[in-house]
């Protein structure tokens, strides 16, 4: 699918509430079976719900007040196209009236004034002269209603002031800069140690390398400073796997005592910007953006090697030539979208029918394999706990309507959610099967919080569908609607531990939390979804229970191939009367996998259940770098997001090694990390995995976000229950294809070609001896000349006066002095000039 993404604006959504239209035809929720609140109490009793919810408040609607804001935007343009270049509008709608626009020593400045927008308000701009993003619309967020940004053409990001790396700091090789890192410590905020490697570096044994290594926020870099050799965050998951992803080149050299890294690779490692300006360099730090829609760039556009990219899908396609699992895929860095592509195929086994029978599945002949596609429809797994429970949390509580200390045993309907309902029964019994080693109370105390750490102390997995374990607490539902039967049954599940004592995976957090947010909306959990997310960011493939929104089965990527019995090794065990436990035996296709959500929630669950494709994914991953705004409405808030990927541990000294926040995962600082966030990502990455083979990566320091969905499940089980043949291919590991994206990102330093950077160009050559003569005056005449008309706004006679400096060094007469190393780069800034100019 071809980006820009342009949802339905809604100019100026405060979050408050909203109008919402009637679901179109498509991927949504099943209208005709839901016409009514949801019941949402225990068994036997069907209250009211709770539109108000005003036990629930926790902190004000986020209606700000409002009054003047100003934006300031200085922007820097080789072709120094400025006139009317910016335009300015607020994230309420209104437009900035422009009240200023001045040269300055780094380009021109733009000041722009509002009249009514909130204090910490979203102001947003677009650079009309822009020769790659003319379109891109980007918010700022202003501090006490103003803010002042940089921004260079061509280049996606918003900056703070520059700062000035000093010409003395600077050296040169083949024409590329280098500084030492000793003298970007302040300018970066970062330290740096020189030791040795204490664990094999690349192939040396510990002990034996000189290693510089740099901390700059979360992250480290570590480099052999005589090999010129990286490891980026690395731990110890990355040293017992896929070592060939985990050391790269780094342009830089060892200079006496110190090590000098080049602008490119200061770029890459620190994602920062370089611009120089004749003989001035400047270091620009980029600033939190948020990109109004999503758009298609040249991955060359954003920093990407397009080589290196084609690693990548020869990688994949090497994988599904040898029988792997489908893998889609999309990249998104800076609100661009660079990568999107399907490998491999979404049907490749089924089970078929006989008189009535389910045959076994089988391998299909090879013409009836399904090709899957970028419009391909995947099985998110628990991947459905963010882009579905999580987010609905989000804009819960950046709405004031949820407090996540309130206890769930205080919310209406849940008065059961306490040891006095608590049952021990089947598995999950003192000494038996399930793992509870004694009993456990506190039941009352468990918070919405608590459920989002994964500590509350809940038995990860139930399994509510299979009588043979659940005993008691089993439960099996085909209406959506009626949600008394799974409650009573969570009310009665005992504790695996004592509440907040450690952190423990549960499905069932996830189960409750998605039926709170019912509760507290009035709406089944897939239409309030529908309503609040998926329709107004214009996603249409994205939805619970796809079959029964009318999507063609042959759009949707294929999970287990006989449905729920693990090829026939599991059964749910029989009822007294000798009837058989229900379990899907069939190919999975547009039912949800999970078997708590398709038995026990009848596919429409907090945990599991949600379908989604690439191009959804990356719309709905990005509201996490955008502060939640997508087409002129927010969401949830920048400080809402904060809150719920802030690293969490009991002891606050604890914090840098967790790897929970409230319900995402996020990277660690300090510990072997979130084995999926290595190989690449920064130490601020958040996301989640999912068990049928899909990984999120959200990484707000690369300002990208990755999707990989792939149906690792339609495959043989070879090793009973859980081992799928699907499972043994790289590409299923998922942590292969992030390594080879971050790997595609550029070393190469960022060039934007100057008037300036010509003018001193010149100036060294002339002191080099290496242009003299009257071609010299010629030279600086002509430059001169075109300096001058582009500063006042007169573009064909600037391009006129380049012309001119072309025909002097392609024709030089005697007694001028040109040499070919001047005549070459001196031709080469023109022609680079001439084409930025156009």
């Amino acid at each position: 699918m071809r980006f820009t993404r342009e949802a339905p604006r809604h100019d100026g959504d405060d979050m408050s509430a909203t109008t919402i239209e009637r679901m179109p035809a498509g991927c949504g929720p099943d209208r005709a079976e839901s016409e009514n609140a949801v019941s949402l109490t225990r068994r036997g009793f069907v209250g009211a719900t709770l539109g108000a919810a005003a036990l629930l408040t926790a902190r004000p609607a986020m209606a700000e007040p409002t009054g003047s804001g100003e934006l300031v935007v200085h922007y820097y343009s080789p072709t120094w196209k400025y006139d009317d270049a910016v335009r300015a509008v607020a994230l309420t709608g209104e437009g900035g009236a422009r009240t200023g626009v001045e040269r300055d020593e780094f380009g021109m400045t733009y000041t722009f004034s509002f009249s009514d927008t909130p204090p910490q308000g979203h102001l947003g701009f677009t650079v009309r002269t822009d020769a790659v993003f003319p379109d891109d619309l980007r918010y700022v967020q202003a501090a006490g209603g103003r803010a002042e940004v940089w921004v260079i053409d061509a280049d996606p990001h918003v900056y703070s002031a520059p700062r000035t790396i000093a010409a003395r700091d600077v050296t040169t090789r083949q024409d590329t800069p280098y500084v030492a890192v000793e003298d970007l410590a302040e300018l970066l905020d970062l330290t740096y140690e020189y030791g040795t490697n204490g664990y094999e570096f690349d192939g040396a044994g510990a002990g034996t390398l000189e290693i510089l290594t740099i901390h700059r926020g979360r992250d480290h870099y570590e480099i052999a400073v005589d090999r010129d050799r990286i490891g980026s965050n690395v731990t110890g998951n990355m040293l017992r796997a896929y070592t060939d992803l985990v050391f790269d080149d780094v342009d830089g050299h060892r200079s006496g005592d110190t090590y000098r890294l080049s602008f490119g690779a200061l770029e890459r490692l620190f994602q920062v910007r370089t611009l120089s300006l004749g003989t001035e360099h400047l270091l620009l730090i980029p600033v939190d953006v948020a990109h109004d829609v999503l758009r298609s760039a040249a991955p060359s556009a954003v920093g990407f090697d397009e080589d290196r990219l084609a690693e990548l899908d020869s990688f994949i396609e090497g994988q599904v030539e040898d029988g792997s699992p489908a893998v889609a895929l999309i990249v998104a860095r800076s609100g661009k979208v660079i990568k999107e592509d399907a490998y491999g195929y979404a049907l490749r086994y089924s089970t078929h029918d006989s008189g009535g029978e389910t045959l076994p599945a089988e391998l299909l002949p090879e013409d009836r394999w399904e090709p899957a596609t970028t419009d391909t429809l995947f099985d998110l797994a628990s991947n459905t706990k963010m882009y579905a429970t999580n987010y609905a949390l989000q804009r819960l509580v950046s709405q004031g309507r949820l407090d996540l200390d309130s206890p769930v045993a205080s919310l209406p309907g849940w008065e059961a959610f306490r040891d006095e309902s608590t049952e021990y029964t089947g598995d999950w019994t003192v000494g038996g099967e399930g793992g509870i080693e004694q009993a456990h109370t506190g039941k009352d105390t468990i918070t919405i919080r608590d459920l989002l750490h994964h500590r509350g102390g809940l038995i990860p997995d139930p399994q509510y569908q299979n009588l043979l374990v659940a005993g008691e607490l089993w439960y099996q539902t085909t209406d959506a609607g009626d949600r008394s039967g799974i409650i009573d049954a969570i009310c009665r599940t005992p504790l695996m531990y004592a509440p907040r004592t450690r952190f423990a995976y549960s499905d069932v957090d996830f189960m409750i939390l998605g039926l709170i947010v019912e509760q507290v909306t009035g709406r089944r959990l897939d239409e309030y979804l529908a309503e609040e997310f998926y329709e107004p960011l214009g996603l249409t493939g994205t939805c619970y229970r796809p079959l029964d929104s009318g999507v063609d089965p042959h759009d949707v990527a294929a999970t287990e191939l006989n449905g729920n019995t693990r090829d026939g090794n599991v059964s749910f065990g029989t009822h007294p009367d000798g009837s058989e436990v229900r379990i899907r035996d069939h190919t999975l296709r547009g039912e949800v996998h999970d078997e708590k959500a398709f038995y026990a929630m009848a596919g429409v669950a907090g945990h599991a259940g949600l379908f989604s494709t690439t191009s959804d994914m990356a719309v709905l991953t990005q509201l996490m770098l955008d502060d939640g705004i997508h087409a002129g409405r927010q969401y949830f808030t920048g400080d809402v997001i904060d809150e719920f990927t802030t690293p969490f541990a009991p002891d606050p000294a604890d914090a840098d090694t967790s790897t929970i926040g409230l319900g995402w995962r996020v990277h660690s600082r300090s510990a072997a990390a979130y084995y999926y966030f290595n190989w690449g990502p920064s130490r601020s990455t958040v996301g989640h995995q999912g068990w049928t083979g899909t990984l999120t990566v959200i990484d707000p320091l690369h300002d990208m976000t990755i999707t990989i969905l792939t149906n690792m499940r339609h495959s043989p089980v070879i090793d009973p229950p859980n081992g799928f043949a699907g499972a043994e291919y790289a590409v299923s590991d998922l942590v292969p294809i992030t390594a080879r994206v971050y790997r595609a990102l550029s070393t190469t330093t960022t060039r934007t070609p100057t008037l300036a950077g010509l003018e001193a160009a010149l100036e060294d050559h002339i002191a080099a001896g290496e242009v003299a003569g009257p071609i010299a005056h010629q030279l600086q005449d002509a430059v001169s000349r075109a300096k001058d008309h582009l500063t006042a706004g007169r573009t064909r006679p600037a391009v006129a006066a380049l012309q001119q400096v072309l025909r002097h060094l392609e024709d030089p007469k005697n007694p001028d002095t040109l040499t070919d190393t001047a005549r070459e780069d001196l031709h080469r800034r023109t022609e680079e000039i001439l084409a930025a100019i156009g």
